[in-house]
C-alpha cells in the first residue's frame, strides 16, 4: 500500500465514500500535512487502517493521526491522535518512555461520517494554539516540554495520565496479610508433642468366679458348719434364710 488515503472500499455506503473523498481533497491543500504509508513501520500494521497522517500545528508541535475502519463497514471509525515536540519522535512506533503522548479528544458530533470528522480534527490540530483555548488538554500538551512527555502516557479531560506501561514506576504492592503467631499451639503441635501411647502387657486375664447370691453364701456356710460339727451355727444360718 502506497502513501495514500483510502477513499473507497467494498461495503462502504455512498455517504462514507463521498466523505473520505472530501477529506482527501482538503488534505491535498495543506502544505504542513504529510500522508504516510501505513505499512512503513511507523504504526503497527492493521488491515483496517485507512489513513495515516503527520501534521504540524501552528504551535510547532507535530501530530500523528491514524484512522481505522473498525468493522469494515465505514460506519464505525476510530481516530488515534499522538503528539510530540519533534517530528522525528513520531516516525517510529510508540514504545514505553518515548516523548510521545496520546491526545484523547471527545467528538462533539459522533454521528458525522468519518471523512467529515477527520477534516474537522485535522483543521483543529493545524490551528492548535487557537483550539487549545477551548480544549484544555491540548493546551497542556503544547506547554509540556519533551522531557515531561517521556513520563506522560496521554492527555485527557481529567488531566495528564502517566505511562502505565512502565512496570518499574507503577508496581502495585501485594496485599498485606496478618503474620502468623510463631508461638501459637496448633493441632500439628498436638500430634508432634503428644506422648506415645502406653502399651499394656498382654497378660491373660484370670477367670473370676461370678459373685455369689445371698442364699448360696448361707447354704455354703451351713454346709461347712455341719462338716465341722457346729450344729448351732448351722441352725443360726438356716434361721437367717
Amino acid at each position: 500500500m502506497s502513501a495514500r488515503i483510502v477513499t473507497q472500499r467494498e461495503g462502504w455506503a455512498p455517504s462514507m465514500v463521498k466523505s473520505m473523498r472530501l477529506f482527501q481533497s482538503v488534505i491535498e491543500q495543506q502544505q504542513t500535512v504529510t500522508v504516510m504509508n501505513p505499512r512503513a513501520g511507523i504504526v503497527p500494521t492493521c488491515p483496517h487502517l485507512v489513513a495515516l497522517l503527520l501534521l504540524k500545528g501552528d504551535s510547532g508541535r507535530t501530530y500523528r493521526l491514524s484512522i481505522r475502519d473498525v468493522d469494515g463497514t465505514g460506519l464505525h471509525c476510530g481516530f488515534t491522535v499522538e503528539g510530540a515536540r519533534w517530528r522525528q519522535d513520531l516516525l517510529t512506533p510508540y514504545v514505553s518512555g518515548a516523548p510521545v503522548a496520546s491526545l484523547c479528544f471527545q467528538s462533539a458530533q459522533p454521528e458525522l461520517p468519518a471523512g467529515d470528522h477527520a477534516v474537522s480534527l485535522v483543521l483543529s490540530l493545524l490551528r492548535d494554539r487557537q483550539t487549545a483555548m477551548r480544549i484544555p488538554l491540548l493546551g497542556q500538551f503544547i506547554s509540556a516540554d519533551r522531557t515531561i512527555l517521556k513520563d506522560i502516557g496521554m492527555f485527557t479531560d481529567e488531566g495528564p495520565m502517566p505511562d502505565f506501561e512502565d512496570q518499574m514506576e507503577f508496581d502495585f504492592p501485594d496485599e498485606e496479610t496478618d503474620a502468623e503467631d510463631p508461638f501459637e499451639w496448633t493441632e500439628l503441635d498436638e500430634l508432634l508433642h503428644a506422648p506415645p501411647p502406653r502399651e499394656e502387657p498382654n497378660t491373660p486375664t484370670e477367670e473370676q468366679d461370678a459373685p455369689l447370691i445371698r442364699e448360696e453364701v448361707f447354704l455354703r456356710a451351713i454346709e461347712e458348719a455341719e462338716q465341722v460339727g457346729l450344729e448351732r451355727i448351722a441352725e443360726a444360718f438356716r434361721a437367717m434364710l
